[in-house]
């Protein structure tokens, strides 16, 4: 066995233009001249058969920097049951050497043009937790993401406009058996909901008006399946309607059968907003369920209440906010 491994050093020592020569070659073939984007269907089929046929991508181009790695798709599609359908404009992937060595989920994921912003989402190993679960630090950076393009992929019922950017750091364990802790710091410009009308269980549908702020900022903290509204500003004194607010939901993550989806818990909320005249008049109907809360101010109108659940679902109490 020595032998062999000493004559094989001496082989490639002798001949080591050529081997070098050779492996020159390979890789100019792997980097170059290999056909990576005949992979298109092979990947397509390959998802679609993982998913049970669940989810379809396609996509015009791929391309595989060996030197990073890097694997980066250009113009994707993505279909998935009864949502519309995904568009990114380019999709990177980056994972770190050393996930590819211990076959952990490590590395920078980067989309741009998706839902009409970019995103990147990093993740990295994380001390374990108490019951020894392994755990990942998150980190996530949006730009410039398009609210009517979420509200379209979450079926939102309300129609939104606007601008989200958002960053947010979570350690949380992949398979969601804890529950993950977050921080995250949301900001929405040139919000705009069309006036509208809901469903408010028993009181019937409610017509709401139409409702425009300028900027809203949201900072909070998600731990122990609560998360908690630190701080938030609704619009600005500019915008027909302004305010505060502050609270926490319930907000968990349940694992079942490899599928990860929150459920929403009781909330309590507390708001403190204002309203100018010409607000209050074109949404009288709407502000009349908040007679009770208002207090007069010469420039306007202010309301404080809290409202507040025991499980998401259940009627909604008012209380006067002190």
């Amino acid at each position: 066995m020595m032998n062999f491994i000493i004559y094989s050093f001496r082989f490639i020592f002798r001949h080591k233009f050529k081997v070098m020569v050779t492996f020159g070659f390979i890789f100019v073939f792997l980097l170059v001249l290999f056909p990576i984007n005949d992979l298109n269907d092979l990947i397509t089929a390959q998802i679609s058969k993982l998913t049970n046929r669940k989810v379809f991508i396609q996509f015009d181009a791929m391309s595989l920097n060996p030197l990073g790695p890097k694997l980066t798709l250009e113009k994707i599609f993505v279909e998935s049951g009864n949502l519309p359908t995904l568009t990114v404009d380019s999709l990177s992937l980056k994972p770190s050497l050393a996930a590819l060595v211990s076959q952990q989920p490590e590395g920078t994921l980067s989309a741009e043009g998706f839902l009409k912003g970019d995103l990147q989402i990093s993740i990295s190993s994380a001390t374990k937790s108490e019951a020894g679960n392994a755990r990942s630090r998150i980190e996530a950076h949006a730009k410039n993401l398009n609210l009517k393009d979420i509200r379209e992929l979450a079926n939102l019922p309300v129609p939104l406009l606007g601008k989200i950017n958002l960053s947010s750091t979570a350690i949380a364990d992949l398979t969601f058996q804890e529950q993950p802790e977050m921080d995250l710091n949301l900001t929405i410009s040139k919000f705009e909901m069309p006036s509208t009308s809901v469903s408010l269980a028993d009181l019937g549908r409610v017509n709401l008006p139409l409702i425009k702020m300028g900027h809203i900022e949201l900072k909070g903290k998600l731990a122990g399946g609560k998360f908690l509204i630190e701080s938030g500003k609704l619009g600005t004194p500019a915008d027909e309607l302004y305010g505060d607010v502050k609270g926490n939901l319930g907000l968990t993550f349940m694992n079942a059968g490899g599928q990860v989806f929150p459920v929403m818990g009781g909330y309590n909320i507390d708001l403190n907003l204002k309203a100018t005249a010409g607000f209050k008049e074109r949404a009288k109907f709407f502000l009349g369920f908040l007679d009770g809360y208002k207090t007069e101010l010469a420039d306007g109108t202010q309301y404080k209440f809290k409202i507040q659940a025991s499980a998401a679902g259940m009627p909604p109490q008012f209380t006067p906010l002190r």
